[in-house]
């Protein structure tokens, strides 16, 4: 049952962030309002218009949300899919994740994979069953190290690094291996892939953001009286000795709550603080130090009569992955997608479709020279954040300095990378947050 409280909240963008937090406040009785502006991009692969992600088991609070929402149209077309590789020399192999017990899930899985020479697999396998029997611990310097440093530190071959290992953390991450954090690699692996079996289950979720989030969460405010302001001039922050005292729009209406919580992308958020906020907290002025990463995506509508959705991770290609769903009857979309490569983003847009449509027959030739009915270049310059040695430090917590002042986004400190499961994460520990201090 709701109670109604007379807390107010007020939250500035309406993105998947934004809405999340006003779904699980507005939830709990709080009355919430909703400020967006036009030029609020949330990016990181959450906008309403981006496909809906490839979500892991271990993706709890995503899959917690979306079991709130769905009414079952989108959900029954959702598929548990392998993950697969594309070697150099054309084949495939996939990763399957045992269903078995405990360590014996990590240990029949990593055996099991083909995608790894055999010295590679019994090398992290005693690497990990030293740990797992507390004979070794991981080094304390990992989040000062790159990712592909600790995995040549541990055995693993070039080979394997560059076919296996890069390929993963391209797709899991958005970062290159040889520029990723170790430490951020080492948690995301083992969150992933030495937990229960159903945390390493790959489910390719039909329909957009929009259609599965978004939308549904607008219908649910909508119930609940949320209100939502859309601003076409920046608004202003007003600040007094206790936190934020305000926001002022542009026609001089000052809205007051007794939380904000701030869910826009970071170089937004910078732009809404004063210098002497900046100046006063490290807090808030290392946002500076966030790096975005750009992503280009070529994707085609074929012809072809596949049902299955697939995610095909390449090694040694211009595009780092490919992702193959089913539109309607004989009609798929196959994208192409590759984050941070400086030399496909100086190509033209022509140049970018003739490359994918090598790329396509290369990789999937049941498509067919004459199967390809519509190509579309995507250039995102907010695709995924650099989790390069030192970044963790820099993310921040939801709770400012300010007392009255959250900050939510797939870019704050959640443990996971900028991607959904983190917005929505964030969202619900402003939540917590603001449930712990009652009025």
């Amino acid at each position: 049952m709701t109670i109604q409280s007379s807390l107010t909240v007020l939250i500035l963008d309406a993105g998947l962030t934004g809405l999340t937090a006003a779904y699980h406040l507005s939830q709990r009785g709080y009355r919430v309002t909703l400020l967006d502006h036009p030029g609020w991009h949330d990016g990181f692969r959450t906008n309403a218009s981006d496909t809906a992600p490839i979500l892991f088991g271990c993706h709890h609070e995503t899959w917690r949300l979306l079991r709130t929402l769905d009414s079952g149209t989108f959900s029954q077309s959702d598929v548990t899919i392998p993950l697969e590789f594309r070697l150099p020399d054309g084949r495939v192999v996939a990763y399957r994740s045992a269903r078995l017990p405990g360590a014996l899930q990590w240990m029949m899985s990593l055996f099991s994979f083909h995608g790894l020479a055999w010295h590679d697999r019994w090398k992290l396998f005693s690497h990990l069953e030293q740990i797992w029997e507390q004979a070794q611990s991981l080094p304390a310097d990992l989040d000062s190290r790159i990712a592909d440093e600790w995995l040549a530190s541990i055995g693993q071959s070039e080979e394997a690094r560059d076919r296996i290992w890069n390929p993963l953390a391209q797709w899991l991450t958005g970062n290159a291996l040889i520029r990723l954090s170790a430490a951020t690699f080492v948690q995301l692996l083992s969150a992933v892939f030495l937990g229960p079996a159903l945390d390493a289950r790959l489910t390719h979720l039909n329909g957009s953001v929009g259609d599965r989030f978004i939308t549904p969460m607008k219908r649910a405010l909508e119930q609940h009286g949320v209100l939502t302001q859309v601003q076409t001039q920046r608004p202003d922050l007003r600040f007094g000795q206790s936190g934020v005292s305000g926001i002022q729009l542009q026609d001089g209406t000052l809205l007051q709550a007794h939380w904000y919580v701030a869910a826009l992308p970071h170089q937004k958020l910078l732009a809404l603080l004063p210098e002497q906020l900046l100046t006063r907290y490290a807090y808030f002025a290392q946002l500076s130090e966030l790096e975005a990463l750009p992503e280009i995506t070529v994707q085609f509508t074929c012809r072809a009569t596949t049902r299955t959705p697939r995610l095909l991770l390449l090694a040694d290609r211009p595009f780092h992955q490919l992702t193959i769903t089913s539109l309607v009857p004989h009609e798929i979309r196959c994208r192409l997608a590759a984050i941070g490569n400086q030399a496909l983003a100086e190509l033209r847009d022509s140049q970018l479709i003739d490359l994918g449509r090598t790329e396509l027959h290369t990789l999937y030739p049941e498509v067919g020279t004459d199967g390809i009915q519509s190509m579309e270049v995507y250039r995102e310059e907010q695709a995924a954040l650099s989790l390069k040695p030192g970044t963790a430090l820099l993310r921040p917590i939801q709770q400012s300095p300010l007392p009255n002042l959250l900050v939510a986004g797939a870019w704050t400190d959640t443990g996971y990378p900028a991607n959904v499961e983190s917005a929505v994460v964030s969202a619900r520990r402003c939540t917590e947050i603001i449930a712990s201090h009652p009025a």
